[in-house]
């Protein structure tokens, strides 16, 4: 281990002398460190620019699919009919009139009528009822414990008042709706002896379908049953939910949903805009004074990239291009002279309206090309993007490599300048050790003359 005598001798600064000259040597390293964090930078633009344009590829294979443009929305004239529609909705619409509103049956039962086991008959399956006491609130109890199979739920119910004033009580029974649901409560296991005490002929509210009346005006209307108010696939795609018995006819109308249509042809405008945004921020040249007064201008990452450069000129060609001697302009797309692109809803509206299969066409080809374009550009294995980013972090890879080896460099030239100080010390040291003995000696001598 070398020891360090810091100017013992010499009477220099020779930590100071040392640290000057590997600095010296370290500038080196400092502009391998430089390169190293601009390459970063430039990975990381490069990364992000990428994710945005995967994301615009995404989004113009979705606008240049046929099945995206088939989107539909329904609608009641009635606020008692409450519609909702599938991806499948077809454009169309239909008449009709409410007949009835579907309903469960609902039984009143004295507690007293009921022996210790009855059965409830739901669409011919008998379920054997055997309550823990003759209580109301325990046969109640013992009926919902089964109504998951039974569709019949129980509760008590205040139904008067006894001589002496006391609340009386029945129990209520109400099955799920539908004609098909309803039920009868026999006395006992035995279901084909004796009376039910409870049937749909003597239930208070009787099980029924809800229904409808398809083209109620015409001479011969279709009727429709459902055992709940919901009506599925009236229309293609589209199911109605009934709330209200009415006799004047209800229009639904499935039409082509002219917003999500739009929101379609913006979404893409939107994606190219952020592609194109993203790059301009990067490529922006920017302007500065030093602390001379002098001027200073630095290019973005991308400035120079010819690469970059291309993307950026395959994206508005790809949008803006005509299409079978058609501009996009007549359906609302447009660049200004900056490069800027963006979406007449007002002309997109237009041109959907007068003729919407042709605008939906072009966007569908303008879309394909964007997407050819992004994905060229993206593509996890092959992108142009993909293969430059991978590049990229292959070269900070190697200078990283580069600055660790630099340090072990510098560490060794600085052991060894150390270790040349510190020997030339202590020979400064032995020679002025020496120098001093020999002046005493002379000074011996000339005293001793006298």
């Amino acid at each position: 281990m070398t020891i360090g005598i810091d100017g013992m001798a010499s009477g220099l600064d020779t930590g100071a002398i040392i640290d000057g000259l590997v600095k010296i040597q370290a500038n080196q390293q400092v502009l391998l460190k430089q390169k190293s964090s601009a390459a970063s930078s430039l990975v990381t633009a490069l990364q992000g620019l990428n994710s945005r344009v995967s994301s615009l590829a995404t989004a113009a294979k979705k606008v240049a699919e046929a099945g995206s443009w088939a989107v539909t929305k329904a609608s009641s004239s009635s606020d008692a009919i409450t519609v909702s529609s599938s991806a499948d909705a077809k454009p169309g619409s239909v008449d009709f009139s409410v007949t009835h509103l579907a309903s469960g049956q609902v039984s009143l039962l004295k507690p007293a009528d009921l022996p210790s086991t009855f059965t409830i008959v739901v669409g011919g399956t008998s379920h054997e009822i055997t309550p823990s006491s003759a209580h109301a609130d325990d046969i109640a109890a013992a009926v919902n414990e089964l109504s998951a199979k039974t569709g019949v739920s129980a509760t008590r119910v205040r139904t008067g008042t006894d001589g002496d004033g006391n609340a009386t009580y029945q129990l209520q029974l109400t099955g799920r709706s539908g004609a098909d649901n309803a039920f009868a409560v026999h006395p006992g296991t035995d279901t084909s002896a004796g009376t039910a005490v409870a049937s749909a002929a003597n239930a208070v509210v009787k099980a029924q379908d809800a229904e409808i009346a398809l083209w109620p005006s015409s001479a011969t209307p279709l009727k429709l049953t459902s055992a709940t108010n919901t009506f599925d696939d009236v229309l293609e795609g589209v199911n109605l939910t009934v709330s209200k018995v009415s006799a004047d006819p209800v229009t639904v109308t499935v039409t082509s949903d002219a917003e999500a249509q739009r929101k379609l042809a913006d979404e893409l405008v939107s994606n190219v805009t952020i592609v194109l945004s993203e790059i301009e921020s990067r490529t922006k040249v920017t302007t500065k004074t030093d602390d001379a007064g002098n001027t200073v201008v630095t290019g973005g990452l991308f400035s120079g990239d010819s690469a970059i450069r291309f993307l950026t000129s395959d994206v508005q060609s790809a949008l803006t291009n005509p299409v079978d001697g058609r501009s996009p302009s007549d359906i609302g797309i447009s660049m200004d002279r900056y490069g800027k692109v963006s979406l007449d809803k007002a002309a997109f509206d237009k041109a959907m309206s007068e003729d919407a299969q042709g605008t939906m066409a072009m966007m569908q080809t303008v879309a394909a090309r964007v997407g050819e374009v992004a994905e060229r550009a993206s593509n996890a294995k092959d992108g142009t993007l993909t293969t430059k980013i991978t590049s990229k972090e292959s070269v900070v890879k190697d200078l990283g490599t580069q600055v660790t080896k630099w340090d072990e460099r510098l560490a060794a030239r600085r052991a060894q300048l150390v270790a040349q100080f510190s020997s030339m010390e202590v020979r400064l040291s032995r020679v002025n050790s020496t120098q001093s003995w020999l002046s005493n000696q002379i000074a011996g001598l000339n005293a001793s003359r006298q």
